[in-house]
């Protein structure tokens, strides 16, 4: 059964004013196309020709809301405490600002290079808000309404999300906005149930999920026509409890409904002739479907145990293909395109899929780019095949099917070597390609404690490393930066936290994989997260960190540190995106010492101030707990995702 809660969250504070990074342009000049599965003019019976791709860094720590088939992408990136919201147009990176606060995450991108999402006020209440070049940030909140979220933006310029239309009350209802009538509240099945619209059509058709109108508040499938007339309930019998998370132009809805009392959501397709039927994820603990093309290629993910998840890939000719081996390989689907191309994660790599080609790892495709550089995901993509992925660099990066100059150089992982200790001289690297073979390059780091140095670079025909030194006097977490400039003026960043801590302390630093719908509210794909914390001499010295799905949580005071084994658990209070009030668990297992996989479960929540209620703004061990309970399991070490790539968590200085 999904959750009802639903939240945002935006950092408030002074706004700042847009920034904007010059980036090669990736027109006709900067890349040469090259058709997918093109062959050779000159071989009298054609060869496939593989896809290889280029390397455009984007940002450090961000998540992408979209990519169209221009090649412009919407996306956050964190910025300190704060995120903040972008948008790249194929040669300038643009801020997209905020309503006076310092926060802004973009949910969504369409065709016509509008985003929407939600942005802060001074007064910390965050609204949402379409954004377009010819007119900046819109505002599309109307006097008297109160928290909102634009979650997704049809080619027409539409916007669906939720909102709280008669603050302070702490129900939230679907809406729907354009320019003609603004706002609109789109009703709840029930007086006072909540509403959510996750996907709209470009016929204006709204689809997400409502409380039912009596009862146990179970959700129910709902949509809502172009034409008005309010919610309408699709979650006919057999199913007891359903949400909504995507649709497509033919009407089409995927999402998870519940076939039993367990209420144990399955992957389902809605259409017209057929109603609600079930994908066939069964007998898995639980599934559900997140996109839908408009050709009805179907997304989604499945849980094999409570703890052991899939991605799965449907359709109606070919049915359900799981991604890698239940119980063996862990595996995400992240988008899907209308020509069959789809892209996620197997293993903490990521990889494109066609039904023809079958899976293709993208880091064996990538050209040009830096020894050790690894795509842990392909996160969204467009119909020309154009990736964003996400790097082990911590990097935000779009991988273009061209053969491509001018870029900025293209950093790989910063990596250190000694021990992280107080006082310690360590010493840092990170190798960097550039295609461009005649430029020189220049470096900074900034090592996250106020100092800056130059970077000694060495280089060699547009391959090149940089390395430089540096003793932390404090224990503590402090975020890297590499930032490299070439010759012509193009740079780019890397980031990594370190933690720097005695020799007893208990440490732990990494990035993981965010499963779909761990958020309560925004975007509900799946994405990277980093995570850090640091203990040493009880909870009063401890100190927690995390960057994922545009929540940046910054330990205020952490009230426990539970060691037991090989798994550590920090509880206590936080900010949130520079606002207090949240609390926070953190739990770390070091399964990789067993033979299994390390883990990071985070929870993150906050008391509603007017109905006095948790409301559960992240949490990627609901499902397994919830799977686990429902079969009778116990729920300890189950939960919570896989950390990838060199992740390390050390207990006690061991």
């Amino acid at each position: 059964m999904q959750t009802r809660n639903i939240t945002g969250t935006a950092a408030n504070g002074p706004a700042r004013a847009p920034q904007r990074w010059r980036l090669a342009s990736l027109g006709a000049a900067a890349c040469a196309a090259m058709a997918l599965g093109g062959a050779t003019a000159a071989a009298p019976a054609p060869a496939p020709v593989a896809t290889t791709y280029r390397v455009v860094p984007l940002a450090p720590n961000g998540f992408p809301a979209g990519i169209n088939s221009k090649g412009q992408v919407a996306f956050t990136s964190f910025d300190g405490d704060a995120p903040r919201a972008w948008f790249y147009d194929g040669a300038t990176v643009r801020n997209l600002g905020s309503f006076g606060g310092t926060g802004a995450v973009a949910n969504a991108l369409n065709e016509q290079g509008q985003v929407t999402g939600t942005a802060a006020t001074a007064e910390g209440v965050f609204h949402a808000f379409r954004w377009s070049r010819p007119s900046g940030l819109v505002d599309l909140n109307p006097p008297g309404v109160g928290n909102s979220i634009g979650i997704d933006i049809n080619n027409k310029g539409q916007v669906v999300g939720t909102a709280r239309f008669t603050p302070p009350s702490p129900l939230s209802r679907a809406f729907r906005w354009n320019p003609a009538t603004g706002m609109v509240d789109l009703g709840a099945l029930g007086p006072d149930s909540e509403s959510l619209a996750y996907g709209i059509n470009d016929a204006g058709t709204a689809a997400g999920w409502s409380d039912e109108a009596s009862g146990p508040r179970l959700t129910q499938v709902t949509k809502w026509p172009a034409g008005g007339g309010g919610p309408i309930p699709l979650n006919a019998f057999p199913s007891i409890a359903s949400i909504a998370l995507d649709i497509n132009n033919a009407g089409q809805i995927v999402g998870g409904a519940a076939f039993d009392t367990r209420l144990n959501d399955q992957a389902f397709i809605w259409t017209r002739d057929g109603g609600l039927q079930g994908l066939g994820t069964e007998p898995s603990y639980q599934s559900w479907a997140d996109r839908i093309s408009e050709k009805g290629l179907v997304i989604g993910q499945l849980y094999t145990t409570p703890s052991d998840r899939n991605g799965f890939i449907w359709s109606r000719d070919s049915g359900l293909l799981t991604v890698g081996t239940p119980l063996v390989d862990f595996s995400e689907t992240a988008d899907v395109n209308n020509r069959g191309q789809v892209v996620g994660s197997l293993n903490g790599r990521g990889y494109i899929w066609t039904r023809t080609g079958g899976f293709v790892d993208l880091t064996s495709r990538v050209v040009g780019a830096p020894a050790g550089l690894t795509l842990f995901s392909g996160l969204v993509l467009n119909d020309n095949g154009t990736i964003v992925a996400n790097t082990n660099a911590g990097t935000l990066v779009l991988l273009v099917p061209s053969a491509c100059h001018a870029l900025p150089p293209v950093a790989g992982p910063v990596k250190y070597t000694g021990a992280a200790h107080t006082g310690t001289l360590l010493s840092f690297s990170a190798g960097f390609q550039d295609v461009d073979v005649r430029d020189t390059h220049k470096a900074v780091w900034s090592w996250g404690d106020g100092s800056k140095t130059t970077g000694t670079v060495n280089e060699k025909s547009g391959t090149g490393s940089v390395s430089g030194q540096h003793a932390y006097r404090a224990a503590g977490i402090y975020t890297i930066r590499l930032t490299i400039t070439d010759s012509s003026g193009k740079d780019s960043s890397v980031e990594r936290k370190v933690v720097v801590g005695g020799r007893t302390a208990t440490t732990g630093v990494g990035a993981f994989a965010s499963p779909a719908n761990a958020a309560s509210a925004g975007a509900h794909r799946a994405s990277i997260g980093s995570f850090a914390f640091l203990s040493e001499g009880g909870a009063g010295k401890a100190t927690v960190e995390a960057n994922v799905a545009g929540l940046a949580l910054r330990s205020s005071r952490v009230e426990s540190v539970a060691l037991d084994g090989a798994r550590v658990r920090y509880s206590g209070q936080g900010t949130v995106n520079g606002q207090g009030g949240y609390r926070f668990a953190l739990t770390a297992t070091a399964g990789a010492k067993a033979g299994g996989k390390d883990r990071i479960h985070l929870r993150i929540a906050h008391t509603d101030p007017v109905s006095k209620a948790e409301v559960v703004d992240y949490d990627n061990g609901a499902r397994a707990r919830a799977n686990a309970a429902a079969q009778g399991a116990p729920a300890a070490g189950v939960e919570g995702s896989v950390v990838l790539g060199d992740g390390q968590i050390a207990f006690g200085g061991n």
